[in-house]
């Protein structure tokens, strides 16, 4: 099942990596370096699935998270999952609200491919994945 993905992370290099990963099993995937530019993107055209990274160079990934939820939910998505990509401690992942779902950096890519195939069933379940 394929799904339109947002990345959000102002690591070009990052991103450009789990573009890569995403596109090769078939995901529409597009990019977003700030906050700004993720909300932009939603409001353009809103993704059910994000991978945003907590650390972005005008906001936090938790205060960015709850607006492209809305978005999602006001451009008529019955779900949107939010991963959060972040290299804070465990105790400090665990208060990240917001986010479905937190990835610790270095990333595990066998993890990372599990959350994403398990984050797409819980969309197609819900009926948003737009595939």
């Amino acid at each position: 099942m394929h799904a339109e993905i947002l990345i959000v992370d102002d690591n070009h290099e990052a991103a450009e990596l789990l573009r890569d990963l995403l596109e090769l099993n078939g995901h529409g995937v597009r990019m977003a370096f700030t906050g700004a530019e993720a909300l932009a993107a939603m409001q353009a055209q809103a993704a059910p699935l994000l991978l945003v990274d907590q650390h972005l160079p005008d906001m936090l990934g938790a205060d960015l998270v709850p607006q492209l939820k809305r978005i999602a939910r006001d451009r008529g998505l019955s779900a949107c999952i939010a991963i959060g990509i972040t290299g804070v401690g465990a105790a400090e992942r665990a208060s990240l609200e917001g986010f479905d779902h937190v990835l610790p950096k270095p990333m595990n890519f066998d993890t990372f491919d599990a959350l994403i195939e398990s984050s797409l069933a819980t969309l197609r379940d819900a009926g948003a994945t737009g595939a």
